[in-house]
């Protein structure tokens, strides 16, 4: 059994901005109880304060006493110590990512609200009204979803502490999605990309030509495209395996390897700029160094999307950025005949719901990806009208007799 001190002091700011010091207190067994807050803001007063009430034997929370939220949220979502993260880490793949999300909303969103509120006063009527106070400002459905997921994995853990009875946010569902359809570009607006002349269209701008290329007709999230490195690209394929984000150079989302094949055209892309960066990273402007700043590719993909006549309206309303090529991928594989197993395959497009049987996949499949790869970059064909218009706007030579001379009043009796 491990041996503490009567109480451990910690600093906290609180949503006023203030600095106030907390403690921590153990109970018969030697298990920490929930912080609690001195009211002090010096160590000192904190700690003569904690002394007293040691004394007093009221320093440790009875049994019967409950935390309000704010003292149950202290640790939770910091990485290295969350007892929750730790135990979930054990048997899922939980993201550094999505721990600073969760903390970001709890600091931000839900201590404000509820920190005053005790755990056992935190009822579904309370948590409707917080859900409408952010409804009435105008906040998109699946944004208040967020901040209500976190909140109800915070009342579940709770209930499975014996903090409270009973979660009672347990039956209360998410707000319906109303986020807008993506509408996704159009193979006609690829080619008009892709296929002639980039330069003019890109603004001479190869890096990002080719990132968003290379999208197009794989599906590559935008952190693998900023993780992919010249050694990695081979003759007929490239394999991907890292991503590079705020978080550093790192394996993918889903922790998958791939080698995904590509047409020779983009393969030669590839390989003008490993020219420039040698086996560092693809998407580079310091000689592989490190990658380019994705806003820097997104920036182009805009610039290029309106040389082509696509507004920034358009642009915003159609939602047309960097990640929208993993759904015009995802699209153009299902409309020529790939199954959704294929094409979640071919993407990495998992979640924790899906089983691990898309994980076994037969890479022969892929050669229909390769088939819609080239054909998305093969030039357009000139449509029936254009091919006649063209023909008549051709000179029409007309065969005549040589030498040329005037016909007779004879000869053109006889004819």
């Amino acid at each position: 059994m491990k041996i503490h001190n009567d109480f451990t002091l910690f600093f906290r700011v609180v949503p006023s901005g203030k600095r106030v010091v907390y403690y921590y207190a153990y109970d018969e067994d030697g298990r920490r109880q929930y912080g609690r807050s001195t009211g002090e803001t010096t160590l000192t007063a904190a700690r003569v304060k904690c002394n007293r009430l040691f004394k007093e034997g009221v320093l440790g929370k009875r049994k019967e006493e409950v935390p309000t939220f704010a003292e149950y949220a202290l640790g939770w979502w910091e990485w290295e110590t969350c007892e929750y993260l730790k135990k979930r880490r054990k048997r899922f793949d939980i993201t550094k990512n999505y721990a600073d999300h969760s903390k970001r909303v709890l600091e931000k969103v839900l201590i404000p609200h509820f920190g005053g509120f005790r755990m056992d006063r935190i009822t579904v009527d309370a948590v409707e009204g917080f859900i409408d106070s952010y409804i009435k400002r105008g906040y998109k459905n699946n944004t208040i979803n967020s901040y209500f997921n976190c909140l109800k994995t915070m009342m579940i853990e709770a209930e499975e502490r014996n903090v409270i009875v009973k979660n009672p946010l347990m039956k209360m569902g998410k707000l319906k999605n109303n986020r807008k359809e993506i509408q996704i570009i159009t193979p006609e607006e690829f080619k008009k990309l892709f296929v002639g002349d980039w330069q003019k269209v890109w603004d001479e701008d190869r890096v990002s030509c080719t990132a968003n290329k290379l999208a197009a007709v794989t599906g590559m999230r935008s952190s693998e495209l900023m993780g992919l490195k010249g050694c990695y690209v081979y003759d007929e394929h490239i394999y991907v395996c890292m991503q590079y984000d705020v978080y550093g150079y790192r394996p993918t989302k889903g922790k998958d390897r791939s080698n995904l094949p590509l047409p020779a055209s983009l393969i030669e892309d590839l390989k003008e700029l490993k020219k420039l960066n040698g086996d560092g990273f693809v998407f580079s402007s310091d000689g592989g160094a490190t990658p380019v700043n994705r806003a820097l590719v997104y920036r182009g993909l805009h610039r290029a999307l309106m040389n082509i006549g696509i507004s920034k309206e358009q642009i915003a309303e159609r939602k047309l950025h960097l990640h929208a090529w993993r759904h015009f991928f995802n699209t153009q594989l299902l409309k020529n005949g790939l199954s959704v197993k294929q094409t979640q395959a071919i993407t990495r497009h998992k979640s924790e719901r899906m089983t691990e049987s898309y994980l076994h996949f037969d890479s022969s499949d892929f050669v229909k990806a390769k088939e819609v790869q080239d054909d998305l970059l093969r030039p357009a064909e000139k449509k029936p009208q254009e091919q006649a218009a063209a023909s008549e706007a051709q000179p029409r030579l007309t065969v005549l007799p040589f030498p040329m001379r005037e016909t007779t009043e004879r000869e053109r009796k006889q004819a």
